[in-house]
């Protein structure tokens, strides 16, 4: 859908999220105190079950598409995601729908 088409919509409906993504992340029966850590520097515990996680791309598209500010998503803490190109979000884009 185009961005022209996306403008049409009428703005009362509710627009569907495919949260599926989430059974196979490995996150999931985690404490989430663990993902929304103080500083960056306590975010090595929650960025390290990223690093492995099958939907790693899809949670990272999932926090980037929400602007998301807070927290770990895909390995990446706030801070990381702010700075990120818009060539960079594009691309996770892509990944993350492949």
């Amino acid at each position: 859908m185009t961005r022209a088409e996306q403008a049409e919509q009428p703005r009362d409906k509710a627009v569907a999220v495919d949260y599926s993504w989430q059974t196979e992340a490995s996150c999931r029966g985690v404490d989430a105190e663990l993902f929304f850590p103080a500083t960056d520097e306590e975010a090595g515990a929650a960025k390290s079950i990223c690093e492995t996680c099958p939907v790693r791309m899809a949670c990272l598209a999932f926090a980037l598409d929400r602007n998301e500010r807070f927290g770990v998503w895909g390995g990446m803490t706030e801070k990381e995601r702010a700075r990120l190109s818009p060539a960079a979000r594009e691309s996770i884009r892509r990944q993350a729908a492949a």
